[in-house]
């Protein structure tokens, strides 16, 4: 007889029972805080931190969580020490009221998923300097939370079966556009200001990464699906003008990936799905185009 699948609310309630006190008395090494950047257009980022080589991007069929954590796995598999800033941070499209959204309930959001399987939760709430912290909630339109240490310790919501090493990631909270007003196609913003706003929302994402000193970042497809409902192919259009056209990202990052679970339903017109779409947005062809005389 197969086994069950778990309630999300019984899993909430035994991380906040049992694994989140674990971590915070256990794995003080990876202290649960996190620091508030309410407007990143405030943040620059440094010169001297740009490498010289080629941006190189990948869109990858799987969870953006796992994803990360394996690429930093084969990254240091030689087992020699590596500075923090060599993990690779995720996002977390965030409620933008409280942390983790609805994460007790049943909601299976990638937020409220993560949420059940790690201390993030712990970590949005806690600030990082307790004399000078104002509260992080309502996370401000234009800011996001860096957290710098989130300890991963199961699996995802088909099982959440727990894990026996417990591993640290960084994470990047940024809420996304919630429900913009579309085209009658679906496929465009119906109002330009959305659309900027949410194009400034994945500025911080990648000024809070390069600030924080990572040349590499895991992104998923930020704001799209049933939860945010922003157009698909116009986000992954404008990460590809932010990444490869924005003067101001020009040369900080050496390695970016979208994870995107290619067996989830995409929310674009003619059926493709998110991870398609992403695949097709970030095609050499479109990336490196071929002028013909």
């Amino acid at each position: 007889m197969p086994q069950s699948r778990p309630k999300p609310s019984e899993i909430a309630a035994e991380a906040k029972k049992t694994y989140i006190p674990y971590i915070e008395r256990a794995m003080r090494q990876y202290p649960a805080r996190s620091i508030l950047y309410p407007d990143s257009s405030l943040m620059r980022v440094k010169g001297s931190t740009r490498p010289s080589q080629r941006l190189r991007v990948a869109v990858i069929d799987g969870d953006p969580v796992d994803v990360a954590l394996d690429w930093y796995r084969h990254n240091t598999k030689d087992g020699l020490p590596s500075p923090p800033t060599s993990q690779i941070p995720v996002v977390n499209m965030a409620n933008e009221k409280r942390a983790g959204g609805d994460w007790e309930s049943g909601l299976m959001a990638p937020e409220e998923c993560l949420a059940r399987r790690s201390n993030l939760v712990h970590t949005l709430v806690t600030p990082w300097d307790y004399s000078n912290a104002t509260p992080h909630y309502p996370m401000p339109q234009r800011g996001g939370i860096y957290s710098p240490h989130v300890v991963v310790y199961r699996d995802g919501p088909d099982h959440y079966e727990l894990w026996r090493d417990f591993r640290p990631l960084p994470v990047i909270s940024v809420a996304p556009v919630r429900r913009p007003k579309l085209d009658e196609s679906g496929t465009q913003y119906s109002f330009v200001q959305e659309k900027g706003l949410m194009m400034e929302k994945m500025r911080t994402i990648l000024r809070i990464a390069a600030y924080a000193g990572h040349k590499d970042i895991c992104l998923g497809a930020f704001g799209v699906g049933p939860i945010f409902r922003n157009p698909v192919a116009e986000v992954a259009r404008m990460w590809r003008i932010l990444l490869f056209h924005e003067e101001e990202f020009k040369g900080v990052f050496s390695n970016v990936v979208f994870a995107i679970e290619s067996n989830q339903p995409g929310n674009s017109k003619g059926g493709a799905s998110d991870f398609e779409v992403f695949r097709e947005e970030f095609s050499p062809s479109k990336i490196f185009p071929t002028t013909w005389r």
